[in-house]
């Protein structure tokens, strides 16, 4: 049995509340001046990784995060439940019955929402030259996953931006929030289909392909149609229990989240489609109330997802990573993309001119889920350094310009805040 030394956990330790601790203040800071946490939590690892600190303190950044198998195993475990628990905290937001309620509308918005960014986004990202790819990368796998990545609106920065512009119980901040949820859904699975005939189908035949493509329907199919009521019988299950609450119950979410992770990693998908299921169940789940998905997202939105934004900043040199041209065509690209796309949803749906403009400014931020695309498509080497730069600049530049862009269109139609 292999035993990590006292050595690796002092300096885990060490690390772990560096980061911790320099992500969490600076998300605070930015927030404060109305940019999301996460620009602060990334920046925090930019300053303590080869960017600054190693070029300010070369010999102190390699002590404090050295080049060590180990250290850096047990670093990215961390970083990855923080991966994973922002998956699951942001599938709360998505609940289908409210999709379904919200009728055809929604449902033209949030699909039409990830395909036109697709299909603009493809022929753009496949004529990129070659020194843009990962060591992995095909034209095809290069091309989808940044497809992928620019196509995904981020339904945590939405809801939350909508909630302080004190619209998100209109009839149009619904209508917002359930065709977000249709979008991410769809984008979701767009990338587990992307990611199969990517990263597996080389070692599949077509019948195995098919079957994993299958597999993953069935199963995506099955936690939306019976998750929510399998995870509310389950916590009326756990309620009369001696077991103390809520701590019981915040254990049983997770614990879908693990189960969910765990079925879609053996499908041959990544486990993170599993956990963004898993916190679709719940944020559907009739007998779990918000105060409880609240509690669940607040802790690990303290301790985990932090984490593993300041670990990327670690990574990556970005002042050498920066280049212009890439930049600008994937930012263009995904924030113009997401526009149009739920802009003509939202006219196919016969809405008026200026609520299709609100739904195409509400689409716009990639946050997360754009970084998190990236992230995985780097850890399998389909793109560079230059491209994955390029893909955390546009997702926080769209997260920031969002809630002005939003709330000036707003106030134009009398919602929310300075509203008639």
């Amino acid at each position: 049995m292999h035993y990590i030394d006292e050595g690796h956990i002092l300096l885990f330790l060490l690390q772990v509340l560096v980061l911790l601790g320099g992500a969490r203040t600076l998300g605070a800071l930015c927030e404060a001046i109305n940019i999301p946490a996460l620009a602060g939590e990334m920046l925090a690892g930019i300053l303590l990784g080869p960017t600054l600190f190693g070029r300010v303190a070369p010999t102190a950044q390699s002590w404090l995060f050295p080049l060590d198998e180990t250290q850096w195993t047990m670093l990215d475990t961390a970083s990855w439940l923080g991966v994973f628990f922002l998956l699951l905290s942001s599938g709360f937001h998505v609940n289908i019955r409210h999709a379904i309620r919200s009728g055809v509308a929604a449902m033209l918005i949030g699909v039409v929402g990830v395909l036109i960014p697709f299909i603009i986004g493809y022929p753009i990202f496949r004529s990129l030259d070659t020194i843009y790819w990962g060591d992995q990368a095909t034209p095809l796998s290069f091309a989808l996953f940044l497809s992928v990545a620019g196509s995904i609106t981020a339904i945590s920065v939405v809801a939350r931006t909508l909630s302080d512009l004190k619209i998100s119980k209109t009839p149009q901040g619904s209508l917002a929030l359930s065709a977000c949820a249709v979008n991410d859904l769809f984008g979701w699975f767009l990338f587990a289909v992307v990611m199969s005939l990517t990263t597996t189908a080389h070692a599949m035949s077509a019948a195995e392909l098919v079957g994993t493509v299958l597999g993953i329907i069935g199963f995506v199919f099955v936690c939306l149609a019976f998750g929510g009521k399998v995870l509310s019988a389950a916590l009326r299950r756990v309620e009369t229990t001696a077991l103390a609450q809520p701590a019981a119950a915040q254990t049983l979410i997770v614990s879908a989240g693990l189960l969910c992770g765990a079925i879609t990693q053996w499908l041959g998908i990544h486990a993170i489609l599993g956990f963004f299921l898993a916190g679709i169940m719940v944020g559907s789940a009739e007998d779990i109330s918000q105060d409880l998905r609240n509690s669940v997202s607040e802790t690990l939105h303290a301790i985990f997802v932090p984490l593993f934004f300041a670990t990327l900043g670690l990574k990556i040199d970005f002042f050498i990573g920066l280049e212009v041209w890439p930049t600008v065509i994937f930012t263009a690209v995904a924030i113009l993309g997401k526009f149009v796309g739920a802009w003509v949803g939202a006219k196919l749906g016969q809405q008026p001119l200026n609520l299709s403009m609100l739904m195409g400014l509400i689409f716009i931020p990639g946050g997360a889920m754009e970084i998190v695309v990236a992230t995985l498509a780097l850890e399998l080497q389909l793109i560079g350094q230059a491209i994955f730069v390029a893909i955390v600049f546009a997702a926080l530049l769209s997260s920031i310009l969002a809630g002005p862009l939003i709330g000036i269109q707003a106030r134009r139609m009398g919602l929310g805040k300075g509203g008639n």
